[in-house]
């Protein structure tokens, strides 16, 4: 996904999916019944089911994002806490992922010269 893309989506359900896989780290599926669900798996390696969370339609919802990428050790997300609109908050996460994607790319593309004597 490119930059563009990430800041051309709009609030709702391919958001909400790019941020339950990319950050949450859960699947999203869709089913016939109950629409799309997300699937997480607990500390015990259990699989839980439940609806899509609205994460960028949900300021609740987006304050799970924050913490989650404050966990995974971007120092950044504490400073979206005061932001209303949970829609930003889930394309700064995306774009958050996307610059550090493109800078481990960038890190490999680096030539590995070694000084031979």
């Amino acid at each position: 996904m490119t930059r563009d893309e990430i800041l051309a989506m709009k609030p709702g359900r391919s958001l909400n999916a790019r941020i339950a896989e990319d950050v949450m780290g859960n699947k999203v599926v869709a089913d016939a019944i109950m629409g799309e669900i997300e699937i997480h798996s607990t500390t015990k390696g259990e699989s839980v089911y439940g609806k899509l969370t609205p994460y960028s339609e949900d300021r609740s919802s987006a304050q799970s994002v924050i913490r989650m990428m404050a966990h995974l050790g971007y120092a950044e997300a504490k400073l979206w806490g005061n932001e209303e609109r949970p829609d930003v908050i889930c394309r700064a996460a995306l774009l958050t992922l996307l610059d550090k994607k493109k800078k481990e790319e960038k890190e490999k593309m680096k030539a590995k010269l070694h000084v031979v004597r």
